[in-house]
């Protein structure tokens, strides 16, 4: 026998089945040449010494791994797909005398003719997309943009290894599917899973269980910082339930459907409904990794693009006034220094200053739980004391008033508190073995924008005298030993000329500071300024934004794939039914609707279960972007609904086109 026989064969057998193999071909391309580019990206030597890389970095190569382990899970799902509608081929084969060993050397060069144009077609592709990905983020970093043109070898060669491994696996994995099965079952693989499935009320009740954990988790937690550690565990129990509710739920309203007799006995809700129960239970998996996979879309879309937008906001959140100097435990003269210095630069510079204002505070961290603040010193294995995670800052009604406060002398053991966000019903205060009595809630704080966003909840209070506050920070040095913060000093103000004076005052302002005696504590003073962390902001922002759309367009792809392959799977399953339906007399018109009306109920359910995770996420999503300073929930919300629309429209075309292709297998 000729040795390039199977080769032959093969090449027959991939242009026979090219529906099926052209888009698994052009996918695994697709998602070579991301790899390929962000790969390159992160080995760019150039963009390596540009400002802000590492942060740029580090984001990009974190993406670098999930489209790593999404491609692995993505391209043997997919396989599964192929695996399904070729069973009966190689059962046919092996029924005309063609062994089993025959069958794995033909599979052999199937596999391998998939694996070159993939991976070869995946590298053409990023190397020549490269440079055109690496002007888009430039631009949307508002770098300058590197000439030049190169090749990663680092990048390809990655390429072909992941790739290599996949489809090594994947050919061991559909071996061994063919090996262990009998003719008789791969002639009849087509056919399995056709006897009605059973209610599973346990698994639809479990479902509802975890999908509603997940969604109170999303809801009812407020902290950000808890928000983060309960995000995973959130994520992981709304997959849980989605997998359970579509699989048993869904089978579960489909026979509730077909007790209604007003709905289940008209025609076109007859046949899409009695044949969707049938397949429901191998069609649920399918149709859950499409409602997650839209989900993930929508929330790293709408919370990616809200923090580009929104970066502005989150820098004045940080940074209330354009030029702050901060400095722990000075003493007055050092106070005094530190406002020197801020009129000098200016001088220097030939800037103007605007509204310098100077705060002098206390602040640290602790537990609060009903009127009682905890401060305890961390220990490696020690559990969190009771209560909610608060920042507590203190300062002298000196300083309150010197700021335009207006209240009547306290007592040593009175306090006015102010909080955005915390707890204003109790009347009194205990911290150590201390009380503070709790003269007034303020209704505002009017410190000329110098508080900043805080993620969790702050509470503003305002004590005596030096001698309290010097008791206080007494306190809670003696609880967090080294780890204990010191009373912080800021002065800070604007520049009136623009970002290059304020730049350059900035600079002017360590130059000064550098110059006074480091061994003092007025010499441990740092200058920072909004317009320098406006940059290093737009990478972090920018680059999360370009990981966004990159990530959000490799999941839109697989979404893409899973819909088409269902379509085509279910086609081959639908032909022989609606032939039959045909010739009992059942019209080409009422084949069409019932065919409508089965694809609308099954493709456009993950697309409306997607919108309402996203709905119950919304809450937690939005708290997790306050750990960037975003806090404008109008924002993100007006990013969520454009998001949505435009995923809705996709969507739609996606369903639009892979329908035609049901319909053409059917009719």
């Amino acid at each position: 026998m000729n040795r390039f026989f199977y080769a032959r064969l093969a090449i027959g057998n991939l242009k026979k089945n090219v529906s099926l193999y052209l888009p698994y071909v052009l996918a695994a391309v697709g998602i070579g040449a991301m790899y390929y580019i962000m790969g390159a990206i992160t080995r760019d030597e150039g963009i390596k010494e540009m400002r802000g890389s590492n942060e740029l970095l580090m984001i990009l190569s974190l993406g670098c791994g999930v489209i790593a382990i999404f491609t692995v899970i993505f391209l043997f799902y997919t396989n599964s797909f192929l695996m399904k509608r070729r069973k009966r081929e190689f059962g046919l084969f092996n029924i005309l005398g063609m062994e089993k060993r025959h069958i794995g050397k033909m599979m052999f060069w199937e596999i391998l003719m998939v694996a070159f144009g993939s991976i070869g077609g995946g590298l053409i592709v990023g190397i020549v997309l490269n440079k055109l990905v690496v002007l888009a983020l430039m631009r949307l970093l508002e770098f300058d943009v590197p000439f030049g043109f190169s090749i990663s070898k680092g990048a390809a060669i990655s390429n072909i290894i992941l790739f290599a491994c996949i489809f090594g696996a994947t050919l061991v994995y559909n071996l061994l599917q063919v090996q262990k099965a009998s003719p008789i079952e791969l002639l009849r693989s087509s056919s399995q899973g056709e006897r009605e499935p059973k209610t599973r009320w346990v698994l639809a009740v479990l479902g509802i269980l975890a999908l509603g954990t997940g969604y109170g988790i999303a809801i009812v937690v407020e902290s950000p910082i808890d928000v983060l550690m309960l995000f995973f565990l959130a994520v992981l129990l709304v997959m849980a339930g989605t997998y359970c509710l579509f699989t048993a739920g869904s089978i579960a309203i489909l026979k509730l459907l077909r007790k209604n007799k007003n709905y289940y006995y008209k025609t076109c809700h007859f046949t899409s409904v009695s044949g969707m129960i049938y397949r429901m239970k191998q069609n649920a998996v399918g149709l859950s990794n499409i409602c997650i996979l839209s989900t993930m879309v929508l929330v790293m879309i709408a919370g990616t693009f809200s923090l580009y937008m929104g970066k502005d906001v989150s820098l004045r959140s940080r940074y209330p006034k354009e030029i702050m100097i901060s400095g722990y435990g000075m003493t007055e003269n050092g106070i005094l220094m530190m406002q020197e210095c801020a009129k000098q630069a200016a001088e220097d510079v030939g800037a103007s200053i605007e509204e310098l204002t100077c705060l002098t505070s206390l602040s640290f961290s602790g537990y609060k739980e009903g009127g009682e603040f905890h401060i305890v010193a961390y220990e490696e294995g020690a559990l969190a004391p009771e209560g909610e995670i608060v920042m507590l800052e203190w300062m002298t009604q000196e300083e309150y008033r010197r700021f335009g406060g207006e209240a009547a002398e306290l007592d040593e053991d009175e306090v006015l508190v102010y909080t955005s966000h915390g707890d204003r019903g109790d009347s009194q205060y205990r911290l150590g073995d201390q009380t503070f009595r709790v003269r007034e809630y303020l209704s505002e704080l009017n410190l000329d924008d110098m508080q900043m966003e805080i993620v969790y909840d702050l509470y503003f209070i305002v004590v005596k005298d030096e001698s309290v506050l010097q008791e206080i920070d007494n306190l809670q040095k003696a609880v967090y030993g080294e780890r204990a913060s010191s009373p912080e000093t800021v002065v800070a103000f604007d520049v009136a000329e623009g970002e290059e004076q304020e730049i350059a005052c900035r600079e002017r302002i360590s130059q000064l500071l550098a110059e006074q005696d480091p061994e003092s504590k007025e010499g441990a003073v740092r200058a920072e300024s909004r317009s320098e962390r406006k940059n290093d902001d737009m990478v972090v922002f920018g680059g999360f934004l370009f990981l966004g759309i990159f990530l959000g367009f490799v999941f839109l792809m697989a979404t893409t794939m899973i819909i088409y392959y269902k379509q085509v799977s279910e086609g081959y399953e639908d032909k022989a039914r609606f032939e039959i339906m045909q010739k009992v007399g059942m019209s080409k018109r009422e084949v069409r609707a019932s065919i409508r009306s089965q694809i609308l109920k099954v493709f456009f359910l993950p697309l409306v279960t997607a919108c309402v995770h996203l709905a119950a996420a919304f809450p937690m999503i939005n708290r997790l972007l306050l750990l960037f300073g975003m806090a404008d929930v109008k924002l993100f919300a007006v990013c969520t609904v454009a998001t949505v629309g435009i995923f809705a429209v996709i969507y739609a075309v996606v369903y639009s086109i892979t329908a035609k292709t049901y319909y053409k297998i059917v009719n």
